[in-house]
């Protein structure tokens, strides 16, 4: 039978070279072969020099190397959007576009190695399309990845989610989300054996449409692309006279106490526990050990639980308090911007209908001791939902869990359960009606609903488990922050 094959290596180039990955790949593809691939994830150097037993001051400078050997990687038209950070632990954090106009030429390295993923785009004899997601020849034929540490693959975890050019099929051990995307989330090192022994693969009818506009946003990337390589360029060269910090850290001790106090206050406020949440705030506010920051911090959530419970004039006293006390705090600028919201009438408390939504949750929202052995996540809804066609998905930078069984409600259908297997000192994230997938699929119609029909608020539900040492594992704050943008648009009672 005649076939037309198009091949996509991922961008991973440094998966198993600079450190270990988690995150997602979220690609779009056209009836041409043309598309985008939108990655987003956080590279744990310091995690892999640990394995390779390697000096890893020079962190920086290695990582934008392999940014750059990123964005200059054959095959790609153009990159935009792109972002990178370091983060204190040591982490570093990447999320980019990548636009390509032909899948067959996209070539990505890792130095001289090619990516070990591969996407097959198969257009039939028929005019029926697959879309395949294999271990490319690579892996099998170079040594040094297969000499490599099996722990190494245990750390590796990506969550790859593909908008297709046509109705799907049939989808053979990829994860349906709609009829035209799919998801297959890799963790753990048992992906590589299953990519080897399973076909994953879905059968496509083309619709005849595309799904964007290729030459448009290329044309806007291309622009974006040039300012890109400049600022490599620049950082290049001011990293170039920095000596690296050695063993500078920062009191993790100290903070992991009061950040895991501000989780516990959050889990508390999302949930509706405005009073409790209150309580445990007061607890950094009046810790002498707490610095300015923490407080701030504390201070500010109680003016907001202060407004959620209607006190409006107690909310802006303590809003009020948090500018005098604390000036020079990020909270401080929070608190005069929702001041003035409050005053000029922007935001307010009333009663309104009630939502269906999420109202408890095992393990606790944002707990970061979480027992790697549990076995299962537990989501309580307030009130009795339908027995499928629901939907979950990735939220990066977490990680997804991997997934050991069928999830189900219980007789009364208000508890969701879903049987999962998960790692110490991970940081996990399931997102409800919401998340990654949901940002590529603009036809969604799947979803957790009540049984009148009403789709629950979207939820993100983010833990982390204990480490080896049975020490919690930090969650980032600002990663906290993207999810209290959406957790925080429940209506508690």
């Amino acid at each position: 039978m005649k076939r037309t094959s198009f091949l996509l290596f991922l961008a991973l180039p440094f998966v198993f070279f600079s450190g270990c990955i988690d995150g997602n790949a979220v690609l779009s593809l056209n009836k041409d072969g043309s598309g985008e691939v939108t990655f987003e994830g956080l590279f744990d150097y310091p995690a892999y020099c640990e394995e390779m037993n390697l000096d890893c001051d020079a962190v920086r400078p290695f990582f934008i190397e392999q940014i750059k050997t990123i964005l200059t990687s054959g095959g790609v038209d153009a990159w935009s959007k792109v972002q990178w950070k370091f983060l204190n632990d040591g982490r570093c954090y990447f999320r980019g576009t990548a636009y390509f106009g032909d899948i067959n030429k996209v070539d990505f390295f890792a130095g001289s190695i090619k990516s070990i993923l591969e996407l097959r785009f198969v257009v039939l004899e028929n005019k029926n399309q697959i879309f395949e997601l294999k271990l490319n020849q690579n892996y099998k034929q170079d040594k040094l990845l297969r000499e490599l540490p099996h722990r190494l693959f245990e750390m590796f975890r990506l969550n790859l989610i593909a908008t297709l050019p046509g109705q799907i099929e049939q989808s053979e051990n990829f994860q349906k989300l709609d009829n035209k995307t799919v998801m297959f989330c890799m963790t753990e090192a048992d992906w590589i054996e299953y990519l080897e022994n399973q076909t994953v693969m879905a059968t496509i009818v083309p619709d005849g449409n595309s799904l964007f506009d290729y030459k448009s946003q290329v044309s806007v990337a291309k622009k974006d692309y040039e300012k890109i390589l400049e600022k490599i360029e620049l950082t290049q060269k001011s990293l170039q006279d920095i000596v690296p910090a050695g063993g500078r850290k920062k009191s993790a001790a100290s903070e992991s106490v009061f950040n895991a106090r501000l989780r516990q206050g959050l889990a508390a406020q999302t949930h509706g526990d405005l009073e409790g949440a209150i309580k445990i705030y007061k607890t950094v506010v009046n810790d002498p050990n707490a610095d300015a920051r923490f407080r701030a911090g504390a201070d500010y959530q109680i003016g907001i639980c202060l407004l959620q419970m209607n006190l409006k004039e107690q909310a802006i006293s303590q809003l009020e308090a948090v500018i005098n006390k604390y000036p020079l705090e990020p909270s401080a600028l929070k608190a005069v911007k929702m001041l003035q919201d409050i005053r000029s009438g922007q935001v307010y408390r009333k009663e309104e209908k009630p939502k269906t939504q999420v109202v408890d949750t095992i393990p606790r929202l944002y707990i970061e001791d979480v027992d790697p052995n549990i076995g299962s996540v537990t989501v309580t809804f307030s009130e009795p939902m339908k027995p499928a066609g629901w939907f979950y998905s990735s939220f990066a930078p977490a990680t997804f869990p991997a997934i050991t069984g069928g999830p189900k409600f219980d007789s009364s259908g208000t508890q969701w359960t879903l049987p999962v297997r998960l790692r110490a000192g991970r940081i996990y994230a399931i997102a409800l009606n919401c998340g990654d997938a949901e940002k590529k699929s603009n036809n969604l119609q799947m979803g957790f609903e009540n049984l009148s029909g009403l789709k629950s608020e979207p939820f993100i539900l983010v833990f982390a488990t204990a480490d080896v040492n049975n020490s919690p594992t930090l969650i980032d704050d600002k990663f906290i922050d993207r999810c209290e943008k959406i957790n925080s648009k429940q209506n508690h009672k």
